[in-house]
């Protein structure tokens, strides 16, 4: 344990020496492990509504902790962790709390806190780790409307501060829901590595074809919002107790035995959480680390384009300004009288003008043409040109796709005449990339291997 409170710290120390300094200057969010200590080893729970997330949850402790139901029982998150005795805290308490560390989760807002709730129990098994459930995800288009707060936001914040992310599918909406889709797509980017996908309540299929059907369907689903090269391995399972009596019987449904194991595989990664954790602080860092570099070519590419618009204007006005004072003494070396000359250099004096005025119109277009898609798209495409033309970078249009969000909000508080020199921005990124090659994996091998974790049944 002694170790992974080591390596938690170097971790912070790299991201306050390393990454915190360009961060800042190029408006770049680090995650929440650079803001704050690792804290408490969690399980994040995802999925659609009635995906059996919370039954989950109170099967894995043995006990009713969390309403459960078909429609929607909470809009909110609820934070599950030991105490002596049973209690329950709303969300503007929790984060006040001087022990809690849930601070950070007040820059969600009052609406956020107002359906935050964190839950003590005295069961064993949370000494370990803390649960952290969610609500379903909606299945209308636009549902992050329906919402008072941002959904996406407090995914992210849990998420980054997980160990493991279980997300939940049932036969009902195997992956086809709008929020899903997102949340898959956006908000867990970079973060795949603590995913487990779960299709629950395999129980319910009455033969072994619509259990094919669906398992199609969602692993069609997944291979479209998660852009690997494999789709991930899905988990398979159902919960004994929320059999229904048909299939309790037999007359129903499908054979269990070896969704059983599939069930025991998930609890065991559950239960491997706190072993999860320097792994996780490394990868998180590791991500980081990636995803900055990622925007400091990005920022450095529209330096440049700046820099070049603004040099070649200012070559422009001044070829204008210069040529005009030649005309002007040219104009008074072969008429006599002042007001040909003056003419000329008057005419010089407005070219000039005109010319620097059009210059700065084509840079402050080229500012907002910053909050585009399209043009932050093509800016991308053109700063990764040669990495995109040697090979199929599937990895660095997985991060685009994760941070085209973040980016675009990124320019609308940062101006380009803002951003660092290109000396300073390249020098950072090859600091940045020697953390990749070196530093980094040195970390990863101070790792001690842990032995398993026995089962506790």
């Amino acid at each position: 344990m002694s170790q992974d409170l080591q390596i938690s710290q170097k971790v912070i120390d790299t991201y306050d020496q390393a990454l915190r300094p360009i961060a800042e200057k190029l408006s770049f969010e680090l995650p929440v492990q650079a803001r704050e200590p690792a804290g408490f080893p969690s399980v994040l729970c995802l999925g659609n509504h009635s995906s059996g997330k919370s039954s989950f949850i109170n099967h894995l402790l043995g006990e009713d902790i969390q309403k459960t139901g078909l429609a929607p029982t909470d809009d909110g998150f609820t934070i599950i962790t030991h105490g002596s005795q049973r209690e329950s805290l709303d969300g503007h308490t929790v984060t006040s709390h001087p022990s809690l560390p849930w601070k950070n989760l007040e820059r969600l807002g009052p609406a956020f806190l107002n359906r935050l709730k964190l839950k003590t129990i005295p069961n064993q098994l949370l000494t370990s780790f803390a649960l952290i459930d969610s609500p379903g995800m909606i299945d209308a288009i636009g549902a992050a409307n329906t919402r008072e707060y941002d959904f996406a936001a407090g995914v992210r914040f849990f998420a980054e501060k997980a160990d493991l992310i279980l997300f939940f599918f049932d036969p009902d909406k195997p992956g086809t829901t709008a929020e899903t889709i997102g949340i898959l797509t956006q908000t867990l980017a970079g973060l795949e590595y603590k995913l487990l996908i779960i299709l629950n309540k395999v129980d319910l299929f009455q033969n072994i074809r619509d259990f094919a059907r669906t398992y199609g369907t969602l692993s069609w689903n997944l291979s479209k919002a998660i852009r690997t090269k494999d789709i991930p391995h899905i988990y398979n399972i159902y919960l004994p107790e929320q059999r229904t009596q048909e299939t309790l019987h037999g007359s129903l449904g499908i054979p269990l035995n070896d969704f059983d194991q599939s069930r025991e595989e998930v609890i065991q990664e559950i239960h491997r959480t706190p072993t999860r954790r320097a792994d996780n602080l490394v990868s998180d860092l590791l991500q980081a680390t990636k995803k900055l570099i990622l925007h400091a070519k990005l920022c450095s590419t529209v330096k440049l384009e700046y820099r070049k618009l603004q040099f070649k204007w200012g070559v422009i006005s001044l070829s204008i300004l210069l040529a005009g004072v030649l005309a002007t003494w040219g104009a008074t070396q072969t008429w006599p009288g002042w007001e040909v000359s003056a003419g000329v250099g008057t005419a010089g004096l407005l070219a000039t003008i005109a010319a620097w005025g059009y210059g700065k119109w084509l840079r402050k277009q080229f500012t907002s043409k910053l909050e585009e898609w399209a043009f932050l798209d093509t800016l991308y495409a053109d700063t990764f040109r040669h990495e995109l033309a040697l090979q199929d970078r599937g990895d660095l249009q997985a991060m685009w796709s994760g941070m085209r969000s973040t980016t675009r909000k990124t320019f609308t508080i940062l101006p380009p005449q803002s951003i660092p020199n290109l000396f300073s921005l390249r020098r950072s990124i090859r600091r940045m990339e020697s953390l990749l090659e070196r530093e980094i994996p040195k970390l990863r091998r101070q790792i001690s291997p842990h032995p398993p974790m026995d089962d506790p049944a």
